[in-house]
């Protein structure tokens, strides 16, 4: 709360050229509500914006025309002074404005009111008396007792814990032995009862693990930390209890999984050691569960806060520690403006908050490995074994020529029925993965060869088991046709694998069997991740199929076989991590497997058996990957070697887009010289999405921010061009896919 009588803000409004601080008088009637990290409302040119308030002041350092705010839309700030130094380092390092970075760290709107609800409290009354009053009436004997036992409970609550009717309550109240208070209540997205936690004790190599962390804490050191561990290591045993160091020696710790699907299992971990200390963020809470959990970390109420990519905003004062799990996925980066990636912002918030940060991983990401061997303030810790030196999983790679050329066309291998078989029969658990969800990916005509296409992107419609073709960027729908819609021949036939033609598959070739699914289709509805996930814990189902989203992190001990339907989903992309990921997804999928006191067994069905990725996550062998990939990498300039950045040009005329993407390539060759490879322009992979025509520039520089002063001055310039008010340009800095 402040008196002054300017503010400096930050108008949201995603264009280089307004984007720096501005002044705004503070209304008399506002004085009180105005100050830094609160949004407003603001008059910015003919329009109404919301503002960001970054600072006060009693008079602007240069004489000029100041309006008045209109309106403040934050009861208390959205953010904090930490994370507006954050919002400008994000705009340097992934050329976005300060405004769209503000955006993305702010809080939800804070405008909110709290929920209330009525605590029952018992009155201090003389012990006589309240003998007198209830010599005769047990069941209210009872609740006075509890009242005094455990104040605070609401009515339900102390009615249920004492089994008696609301009435029991309110009689209470009118005698004057009870009061009634309003109390704000607390939406708390994942409630769960005290459980108490034995851990067990760290095995040799994990008390390593812990000492070299603890040394890290006790000396402030903000160094990167990369745990190492092979699937089904102890990793989270890791996390958990250097967060309860962190927390002994009064910081605050950050834990970040790249899925909201592994947040359950994470929280249930968590909250079991660490009690009501923990605060969730992440997409899919509901706005009242978000904005609390919000106000209680800004409040410094918690020292944990466990999340998604971003969490890594949590408006955290005092950090010890910032644990990352699965380090190497690409869902920590953002593919929307600004296009951070949730690990280097969780790495620069270390560097200010001098704590170190731990990666976790079976599958390291090759810049994060490779930084780790050289030692550039980065270290490297293993877990070489698995808890009890349990044995990771038998890998076996089935190739699918062979199914092929003995007549086999069923989405399961010979080898992978035979072992579903030999498990369920032994009563143990499955997971088939399959990284394409819907029924079939391409729907075309037998007579002349038309595929059907999304009218509004370049792609083909995926059909699906309802009846439907849809398209999985833009969620255009439609009925499968009866005829060609080029050549009316009613000859249309759907190919391609999906889950829902893996599952319809399972269905008849074992009938009877208990089966879910785990997909973007049937995790649509808020917590479906936690019902599918606790009903396969709970053995409802002795199959489970699924995306990557039950590829990693999961621990599931009954599952003793994975079969993997094809391992080419990935590797076939147009994408120079193609190799990376396949590996990866293998690996990780591999890893769900054997978890229990029975061996776990893979089996890996792929079209391309010698490749090296395919190999090397047979063998399950991280260096083996890592030299060849290396190799490759060098010779083609692909990252780690190098930097890149992908230049996006979209519009809805493909000729403008592409006299665009032509005009920037221009500019950037006449600024780069021969430090910076130019790639393109061209289409890109996919080139349109939701009737936008998409080119691309990619270009590639030893020195990262050279590449990125070059392309700032470069955007800068073109947007200020006649004729381009309709064409969208984006940078992403270090992308994770190219598409």
């Amino acid at each position: 709360m402040s008196k002054a009588g300017y503010a400096e803000v930050v108008v949201d409004l995603p264009v280089f050229r307004v984007d720096k601080v501005y002044h705004y008088a503070v209304p008399s009637r506002l004085q009180s509500l105005v100050r830094t990290g609160v949004r407003v409302l603001v008059p910015f040119g003919g329009q109404r914006l919301t503002g960001y308030v970054v600072g006060l002041c009693a008079q602007p350092a240069v004489k000029v025309k100041v309006k008045d705010i209109l309106a403040v839309l934050d009861k208390q700030p959205a953010f904090t002074e930490e994370l507006y130094g954050l919002a400008w380092w994000m705009a340097n390092r992934y050329l976005c404005t300060v405004a769209e970075a503000l955006k993305c760290i702010a809080a939800p709107s804070l405008a909110s009111s709290p929920k209330y609800c009525q605590e029952i409290h018992p009155v201090d009354c003389d012990s006589a008396r309240v003998n007198a009053m209830l010599r005769r009436a047990p069941k209210q004997e009872l609740v006075w007792k509890l009242a005094q036992a455990c104040p605070g409970l609401t009515r339900s609550e102390l009615a249920a814990k004492a089994g008696v009717s609301l009435s029991v309550i309110n009689r209470l109240v009118s005698k004057g032995l009870l009061v009634v208070r309003k109390a704000s209540m607390r939406r708390d997205p994942y409630p769960q009862d005290a459980v108490k936690d034995y851990p067990p004790p760290p095995t040799a190599e994990q008390a390593e693990v812990l000492e070299a962390i603890q040394k890290s804490m006790a000396a402030a050191e903000p160094v990167v930390l990369l745990l190492y561990g092979v699937t089904g290591s102890g990793k989270t045993e890791v996390y958990l209890r250097a967060v309860a160091r962190t927390l002994e020696a009064g910081k605050q710790a950050l834990v970040l999984v790249p899925e909201v699907a592994l947040t359950t299992q994470m929280v249930r971990q968590f909250k079991v050691r660490f009690g009501d200390k923990v605060a969730v963020l992440h997409s899919r809470l509901g706005g009242g569960e978000r904005h609390d959990e919000w106000i209680r970390i800004f409040n410094g109420q918690v020292p944990v806060v466990l999340g998604t990519r971003s969490a890594v905003f949590a408006p955290l004062g005092n950090l010890g520690l910032i644990v990352i799990d699965e380090e190497h996925e690409p869902s920590y980066k953002q593919e929307d403006n600004p296009k951070y990636h949730a690990r280097e912002v969780a790495i620069y918030r270390a560097m200010n908050h001098k704590c170190p940060v731990l990666l976790g991983t079976a599958t390291p990401s090759l810049r994060t490995y490779a930084k780790a061997l050289k030692g550039e303030n980065y270290h490297l810790l293993r877990l070489t074994h698995r808890v009890d030196h349990r044995p990771l999983p038998t890998v076996t790679v089935v190739d699918l020529r062979e199914e092929y050329r003995r007549g086999r066309r069923s989405v399961l291998s010979c080898r992978l029925e035979e072992k579903i078989k030999e498990k369920l029969a032994r009563g143990q658990q499955v997971i088939l993965f399959l990284n394409r969800r819907g029924f079939s990916s391409i729907t075309l005509c037998r007579e002349c060869g038309r595929t059907l296409y999304c009218p509004h992107c370049a792609i083909t419609l995926t059909y699906h088991r309802d009846g439907y073709l849809r398209c999985h960027y833009c969620g255009y729908q439609m009925w499968l046709p009866e005829q060609c819609p080029a050549c009316y021949s009613p000859h249309l036939e759907s190919l391609g694998t999906g889950t829902q033609k893996v599952e319809k598959e399972v269905e008849e070739r074992f009938p009877g069997v208990k089966l879910l699914r785990m997909d973007g289709d049937t995790v649509t509805r808020r917590r479906s991740h936690e019902r599918i996930l606790q009903a396969f814990r709970d053995r409802k189902a002795d199959i489970l199929i699924g995306t990557q989203m039950i590829a990693k992190g999961l621990d599931l001990p009954a599952v003793t076989l994975v079969g993997i339907i094809n391992a080419d989903t990935t590797l076939m992309l147009p994408d120079f991590r193609a190799a990376e990921r396949t590996f990866q997804l293998i690996v990780q999928v591999a890893g769900r497997a054997g978890r229990g006191t029975e061996r776990g067994e893979v089996i890996v069905q792929t079209f391309c058996p010698d490749h090296y990725s395919i190999e090397a996550a047979k063998n399950q062998d991280y260096e083996q990957f890592f030299i060849k990939e290396m190799a490759l990498r060098r010779q083609m300039k692909y990252p780690p070697f190098v930097f890149i950045a992908r230049v996006l040009v979209r519009g809805r005329t493909e000729n403008a887009v592409r006299n665009a993407a032509e005009r920037l390539r221009g500019d950037l060759v006449c600024k780069a010289g021969d430090e910076i490879d130019i790639l393109g322009p061209a289409p890109a992979p996919v080139p349109k999405i939701k009737d936008y025509y998409r080119w691309h520039i990619v270009l590639k520089a030893r020195q990262n921010g050279r590449l990125r002063r070059i392309l700032r001055e470069t955007l800068e310039g073109f947007n200020s061009l006649p004729g381009q008010k309709n064409i969208i340009v984006t940078v992403d800095v270090d992308p994770e896919i190219i598409m």
